[in-house]
């Protein structure tokens, strides 16, 4: 192949055969590795002539992903993936050799990243939604796992911070603490669809981009995570997005899966510039499967970028100093890389350019590129560098400020730049006053702990302008003063703290629709600004900044003082100004019918309560559940007929009731298939009911039992019992959740590592029994649910209350029954009419005497002391036991 050089780019490698899908960049520049299911080619980049060294590898999986080690101390080792393993790889004297194979996870590795301080250690993500950190010293197992609920699509180390890493969980960001174990230290809600790609700043330790396929580029602070500070929008799903070693550069590239119109070409942006590309790469005939930053060498001004593509085709572009200063980033006189002094001499002047400008002006104008400069009601007029010094103005109605900022040498570290007003502002020496006194106040908060403030400060002042100019003829006047998030009300601790709910709908147990909502009042009231609920409470202390401490609530949000300037102008009525719960009668959507309820027997023989169930599915127009029931009696009553057995174990028997109950649980009715149950229970061994609630309820035996239901169940494999169920549906209804994880395993291999018990299907039969028995219950069919609850194997729990035991007048033998066990005569006689009392009866705590239930109460109506010592038994009692 002939060498192919343009002005932008120059072709490395072309060579079709190698099908390679994964590329890596050794530490030193020299060598790039290609990995693919056929074979890994590894080339020099330094050599003019083509030199490729191939080494064959037989595997019926992909590479999905290869570093090489980013450390001096192991710059020979580099990491594929491969499915669910992972190799690490030697290269020394131009041999290519399998040092450790490291096997933990059981899906497919979808990221790797080598930590950029320890040599040894690394950390893989999978689909099998944990994180592991391994060291290759000790290859038997990780160090360190992690479990998630979704699957972690991506893993990269903190390029400043050597304990620090983030994970991607589809459209979930968390970041992590090596030293803290198992629990993340912030939990960033990122995108609404899945994130490709992750990248820490080289710059800002707690900067970090997140590419999603939502066509948008994200930049999060760590460190305040409640909402991006920057959002780039490139159009198409993005692959991967990677900070440039220079400057506020980005680097994008569209998903190969899912391009859109033949995108091949890679987007250099400047972050402090989001509107449009700097610079766009085009070359590749195909979709960019992976690229990378070639380490600069000492003597070339130009950076090297190096790009893989589908076409297999292996590009190195030039980043020329021009492309660096379009992305904020001011290279070194070029001037001294034309002289003939020694490469010794080249590094001290740039040490020292580097220097000076770290020293004084890096920080500032590295600020001044990230400022958003499309704040509304404020125009950034000059941002000058070396004078360092912002003008800026702000126009709020009639008032218009504008405001020079000059930051001293020192600033940021506890110094704060100085406000000042000037001519054209026409706001008054009292709202100036406050404005300045406000402004000061929150920079002295931002530099007293190292932090920039311009924009924060920029931000406040058009807040104070709005406030001060809606209040300016009001008695009462505030000083809005930006709080910190560490001492605000709402405050950092607040971000996870979800707002409570100011609109609802949830259905019940029941059949009902419960739904509330806000008040008209405080909809009508609500500014384009504040609509809709904010998401957590520390986002009351953007909205409520200006407010006292007392007023910093959640009903100050939606009843402010224009509540009382709205009723001069409009007239509302009273109920606007209620919140209103309305209650539906959902019983069309659902198949549990209370009709049913009332009308199903559970006592008798099997044909009769069938016949008289089917009769009743036939009133209220269920023609299945008649065909369900006839089944069943036809089913049964043949059962009973056979007394050896064997029509147990045919397709028409115990199979095709189980098949029945299957089928009207998967449909969500709970009542048909309780009733089955109870029906089904009634030829059960004796044994079942034995069982103690605790082992049918125990993971072990619902394991196998979920077999029945559809994959994408439930993200704990758990089914809670019926009795810790308070509310909402309690048919255990299996709903798709956000994380996509659970449902690409298999039933069968979530169930392989389980010995399922003799009768897999005691433990859904017991919840469906106990559920409905709750439902009966809420319906207030009592004796139906006493019913019900005969069938299931929980047994009663043993009276723990007051007893009251009698002595046999005649033995004197304290017995519970309601005949002596010694004389065998009966212990308690009714003080009203002198006959046995064995019914219900009553009797007095103080006195003893009682009798039949109906007797003492016609007495009492009438009197007010006992009929034989006189004791007042009725205020007796209730004083004995305090009511």
């Amino acid at each position: 192949m002939n060498r192919v050089i343009t002005n932008d780019y120059y072709i490395a490698l072309e060579c079709k055969d190698l099908q390679a899908n994964a590329m890596s960049i050794d530490c030193t520049g020299t060598y790039v590795l290609l990995a693919g299911r056929r074979c890994i080619a590894l080339r020099n980049l330094d050599e003019e002539y083509e030199n490729i060294f191939k080494f064959p590898r037989s595997s019926k999986y992909d590479v999905g992903a290869a570093e090489w080690n980013p450390t001096p101390q192991n710059k020979e080792l580099c990491a594929i993936s491969t499915n669910e393993r992972l190799e690490i790889l030697n290269w020394r004297d131009e041999t290519l050799s399998v040092s450790h194979s490291l096997r933990a996870h059981t899906r497919a590795i979808t990221g790797l990243n080598w930590h950029r301080f320890d040599p040894n250690v690394l950390a893989t993500s999978s689909v099998d939604t944990y994180v592991n950190i391994w060291d290759i010293r000790d290859p038997r197992k990780p160090t360190l796992s992690l479990s998630n609920v979704a699957e972690s699509s991506q893993v990269r180390w903190n390029r400043i911070s050597q304990y620090l890493f983030a994970t991607a969980h589809d459209g979930d960001i968390k970041i992590w603490d090596q030293r803290r174990g198992p629990h993340p230290l912030q939990y960033i809600s990122a995108h609404l669809v899945k994130i490709y790609g992750l990248d820490w700043s080289p710059h800002i330790e707690n900067q970090i981009a997140s590419a999603s396929e939502d066509h948008t580029v994200k930049f999060f602070d760590t460190s305040n995570p409640r909402k991006a500070d920057y959002l780039l929008s490139t159009g198409s799903p993005v692959w991967r997005a990677r900070f440039t070693p220079f400057g506020n550069g980005m680097v994008t590239v569209v998903v190969p899966q899912l391009r859109r119109g033949g995108d091949n070409c890679l987007h250099l942006w400047n972050i402090a510039n989001r509107a449009t590309p700097m610079h766009t790469f085009v070359g590749h005939r195909d979709v960019v499967l992976e690229f990378q930053w070639r380490p600069s060498k000492h003597d070339d001004p130009n950076l090297q970028l190096v790009t893989w593509s589908k076409d297999q085709t292996l590009l190195v572009w030039k980043i020329e100093p021009i492309l660096q200063k379009l992305c904020g980033y001011e290279p070194d006189d070029l001037s001294i890389y034309d002289d003939n002094s020694s490469i010794g001499a080249i590094d001290d002047v740039a040490s020292t350019i580097s220097s000076k400008k770290t020293s004084n002006i890096q920080p500032l104008q590295q600020e001044f590129s990230l400022l958003n400069v499309h704040i509304p009601n404020l125009e950034v007029k000059n941002m000058d560098v070396q004078m360092r010094t912002v003008t800026a103005s702000c126009k709020i109605n009639n008032s218009m400020a504008s405001m020079q900022v000059s930051f001293p040498n020192a600033y940021p570290h506890g110094v704060a730049p100085v406000f000042q007003l000037m001519p054209g502002s026409n706001i008054s020496d009292t709202t100036s006053s406050q404005l300045l006194q406000t402004l000061n106040h929150l920079a002295l908060q931002r530099v007293s702990k190292n932090r920039t403030c311009l924009e924060p400060c920029l931000r406040q002042m058009v807040l104070t302008l709005e406030q001060l100019s809606v209040d300016v003829d009001s008695v009462r006047s505030f000083e809005r003063v930006y709080v910190e998030p560490s001492i605000s009300a709402g405050g950092y601790n607040d971000a996870y703290i979800p707002f409570p709910r100011t609109s609802g709908a949830k259905f019940s147990s029941v059949n009902t629709l419960v739904c509330f909502g806000r008040p008209i009042l405080t909809r009508r009231l609500g500014s384009k600004s504040e609509a809709g609920t904010p998401r957590a409470l520390s986002a009351l202390e953007n909205i409520m900044a200006k407010r006292s401490a007392d007023q910093m609530t959640v009903s100050a949000y939606y009843f402010q003082k224009q509540k009382q300037r709205s009723r001069t102008k409009h007239a509302l009525s009273k109920t606007a100004n209620k919140a209103m719960v309305h209650v539906y009668d959902a019983t069309n959507l659902f198949l549990v019918s209370r009709q049913l309820a009332e009308e199903y027997i559970l006592d008798g023989d099997v044909a009769t309560i069938c016949k008289h169930n089917a009769a009743a599915a036939a009133v209220v127009g269920r023609k299945d559940l008649v065909q369900a029931w006839s089944i069943v009696e036809l089913t049964l009553t043949k059962r009973q007929a056979e007394d050896d057995g064997r029509w147990s174990d045919h397709p028409c028997g115990d199979k095709l009731l189980i098949s029945l109950i299957k089928h009207y649980a998967s449909h969500e009715d709970l009542q048909m298939a309780a009733m089955l149950c109870c029906i089904f229970g009634k030829h059960q061994q004796n044994s079942l009911r034995k069982a103690s609630l605790k082992s049918i309820f125990s993971p072990m035996h619902l394991a196998p039992s979920k077999r029945w239901f559809k994959a994408g169940g439930s993200p704990y494999h758990t089914i809670p019992p019926a009795d810790i169920i308070t509310e909402g549906r309690v048919l255990p209804i299996f709903k798709s959740t956000r994380s996509n994880s659970l449902n690409n395993l298999r039933a069968e291999d979530t169930m392989t590592s389980l010995a399922p018990p003799k009768i897999p299907y005691v433990a859904l039969y017991e919840y469906y029994k106990i559920a409905y028995a709750e439902t009966l219950h809420r319906w207030g069919l009592l004796f139906n649910r006493a019913e019900v609850m005969k069938f299931t194997a929980i047994q009663p729990e043993p009276y723990k209350g007051a007893e009251f035991i009698p002595d046999c007048p005649t033995c004197q033998t304290p017995t519970k029954n309601s005949v002596c066990p010694g004389c065998r005569k009966i212990p308690l006689h009714c003080i009203i009419c002198k006959m046995a009392a064995k019914a219900s009866v009553s009797c007095c705590l103080i006195c003893g005497h009682g009798g039949h239930t109906d007797h003492l109460q016609m007495w009492f109506q009438r009197k007010n002391d006992c009929p034989l010592c006189g004791c007042h038994c009725l205020f007796e009692t209730a004083y004995t036991l305090g009511t």
